[in-house]
């Protein structure tokens, strides 16, 4: 039976320079990062890897201040929350702090990974409490 990899020091350190490149390019206004592009880049890997028939993800202005993709749940057609990007991290919020945890990652995939586990651990209840 193999063990799996530890991470190591240099492993963390890594992905922290890594994470902090990333953040300083974004910072810099002539490559800076796109917010809409990055919004439009992720709506395909949320529509494939969350593919369900209680929710729809739409992409969306709110009063043409910031670009968004909001979780929409489609029979209480209530915003369960909305995704954006800012400074290279992608940014989850929900008004509904008694069902969604707010969370940020800098990762696409693994962002969509955590949205996933947080809508599957907790719209039962959300669903429960709010019956149409």
């Amino acid at each position: 039976m193999s063990t799996p990899p530890k991470k190591t020091a240099a492993g963390f350190d890594a992905e922290v320079d890594s994470a902090r490149k990333r953040l300083e390019a974004s910072m810099d206004e002539e490559t800076g990062f796109d917010d809409l592009a990055a919004l439009q880049a992720l709506a395909p890997i949320l529509s494939e890897k969350i593919s369900s028939r209680r929710l729809t993800f739409t992409l969306g202005d709110e009063d043409d201040e910031e670009t968004q993709i909001i979780v929409l749940h489609v029979q209480t057609d209530e915003e369960l929350g909305f995704i954006f990007a800012e400074d290279g991290e992608y940014v989850f919020e929900s008004n509904l702090e008694a069902y969604f945890d707010d969370f940020v990652d800098d990762d696409p995939e693994r962002f969509v990974e955590r949205l996933y586990e947080t809508l599957r651990a907790d719209l039962p209840k959300y669903e429960v409490e709010n019956k149409g």
